[in-house]
């Protein structure tokens, strides 16, 4: 760390010959006291340019330059996708580039497309905006920016899925780390991992060889919450992985398995905790997913008692027992039913 402005001010009044006045507001302590403030800034950006030097403590640009000599690179984020079915009257259009929203979130028509004779078209749409905003809940689109001509409604029977933020330096330090530290040679296990990992939206997979006989290889995702592979990024995966794997291999790429984790219990609260302990479950079980072997029981009962308000908790079920719950290596944990009482 580097030095204060007071430390290097002492430094340099104690190097001015003793016939100097150096009190607090005589002309030579401010003079000394400009110095001492640019010294430190100085020693302070020194100090934190040293920092870029490492991997451990590189930060942004700086990062993505060290990871790069070994061939990683930052993964972009990517806008989230769905379909949209419009109403309006029989023969009117959509365009490309047409708006609709979901609140603030706007989408972009992908297809031109006219109402048929039902009164309605579904159409593929792109978030403008790439990120995980873009992933909204079924019925979340509903208006239009801009008043297209004799179209009336516009809803989104699923979610749209597949956006991704640009990924952290935390999670680009993790990703190297496991780059360098297995041994990825040939189209192995760690290859294909690491492979579906350089794609944005995937926060983790597994990969088994020989899964279906000899030359076929099964990988296993999910996304960045540790949720189980929506189709959208499933088809990311499986178009990258085509270009990367050794000729000949048959390769599968699919979503982990969600294991819903259903959790009940009486609290002693001040308050309504049960979204806290929502998050707070959530949160562990994103921890853990696709990670461990087993969802601990314990482990839930410290996430509800670290929530907001909640002062103590009794007769916790976990999947309707007081055990850990086996997770194989194809699933991953997610966050069920939650039923919370309080007195």
């Amino acid at each position: 760390m580097a030095d204060t402005s007071e430390k290097v001010l002492e430094r340099l009044k104690n190097d001015l010959p003793s016939r100097y006045d150096v009190s607090t507001g005589s002309y030579t302590y401010d003079i000394e006291k400009v110095h001492a403030e640019e010294f430190h800034n100085a020693y302070d950006l020194v100090e934190n340019k040293e920092r870029q030097f490492s991997i451990a403590t590189a930060t942004g640009i700086y990062l993505d330059r060290l990871v790069a000599d070994f061939g990683v690179m930052r993964k972009d984020a990517v806008s989230a996708e769905g379909y949209v079915t419009i109403r309006g009257d029989t023969g009117a259009a959509v365009h490309v580039g047409d708006k609709v929203a979901a609140g603030n979130v706007i989408f972009s028509i992908q297809t031109y497309a006219t109402i048929n004779d039902a009164g309605g078209v579904t159409v593929p749409v792109v978030c403008d905006m790439p990120g995980a905003t873009g992933n909204v809940a079924a019925g979340a689109i509903n208006r239009f920016p801009v008043t297209l001509p004799n179209i009336l409604s516009v809803t989104n029977a699923e979610p749209t899925s597949g956006g991704a933020d640009e990924e952290t330096d935390s999670e680009l330090r993790e990703r190297f780390s496991e780059y360098v530290s297995r041994p990825i040679t040939s189209g192995n296990k760690w290859q294909y991992i690491a492979w579906a990992k350089e794609v944005s939206g995937v926060g983790d997979a597994k990969c088994q060889p020989l899964w279906n006989g000899n030359g076929t290889v099964k990988v296993i995702v999910v996304d960045t919450d540790m949720k189980p592979a929506s189709e959208t990024l499933l088809n990311r995966v499986r178009e990258y992985i085509k270009q990367q794997h050794p000729i000949g291999a048959e390769v599968t790429v699919t979503a982990a398995t969600a294991l819903q984790i259903n959790i009940a219990c009486h609290v002693i609260s001040d308050s309504d905790a049960t979204e806290s302990i929502k998050n707070n479950v959530t949160n562990y079980l994103k921890s853990v997913s696709f990670k461990a072997g087993y969802v601990s029981y314990a482990k839930i009962g410290e996430a509800i008692l670290h929530s907001d308000s909640v002062i103590d908790y009794e007769d916790l079920r976990v999947n309707g027992g007081n055990e850990n719950i086996p997770v194989l290596e194809t699933e991953s944990a997610v966050l069920g039913g939650v039923e919370i009482d309080r007195d």
